[in-house]
């Protein structure tokens, strides 16, 4: 059974999966993730729901993917509602251009994230170690001036580390682009 159970409306499925992805890229492949639109997760002739109860029973993290339309989706807010009675960690990830701010009650009572920076893609990641009690992951360092003490390999392990995050800042725009409302450019 899952540690981590992605929340996501079918609609943001992309971006969700990327997150998905990046959890284990940051993190390790040995988390155990829970995300239903996998063709792996729930098979054909499950009783669905039955599954997803199952998940919500045994998560550590839910990490809630909330925008403009899936914060006002039901299914989103049972989601979230079972994790919390279940004694999980609710994580609201803002995307699509939801900002904290905007998190209505109760998201706006719990500590949430807004993924679109680096800093933010951090955050989340660490914080799904931290309530996993894994060592938390190392932040990269994305000044143009590295301490002088760093060694190279430290330089390259840090290089490395950068550039997974600016895929996935990157891969994350590209799937949210579809979702952000078009921009008048005479406004």
């Amino acid at each position: 059974m899952a540690s981590v159970f992605m929340s996501f409306i079918h609609e943001e499925e992309s971006a969700a999966k990327h997150v998905h992805f990046f959890i284990h890229q940051i993190l390790g492949r040995t988390i155990d993730t829970f995300i239903s639109s996998d063709k792996n997760a729930i098979y054909a002739g499950e009783d669905w729901m039955k599954r997803i109860f199952e998940e919500l029973g045994t998560t550590k993290v839910l990490v809630s993917m909330l925008s403009p339309n899936s914060v006002k989706r039901p299914w989103i807010n049972f989601e979230a509602g079972a994790a919390t009675a279940l004694q999980a960690k609710v994580i609201p990830v803002c995307i699509g251009g939801l900002t904290i701010n905007q998190l209505p009650k109760p998201y706006s009572s719990l500590q949430a994230v807004e993924i679109d920076t680096h800093e933010g893609a951090y955050y989340l990641f660490s914080s799904i170690a931290h309530h996993l009690g894994m060592t938390l992951p190392k932040k990269p360092d994305f000044s143009d001036t590295l301490p002088p003490s760093w060694s190279e390999a430290d330089r390259t392990d840090n290089e490395m580390l950068v550039t997974k995050y600016q895929a996935f800042q990157f891969l994350l725009r590209h799937a949210l682009k579809p979702l952000q409302p078009e921009r008048n450019p005479n406004s």
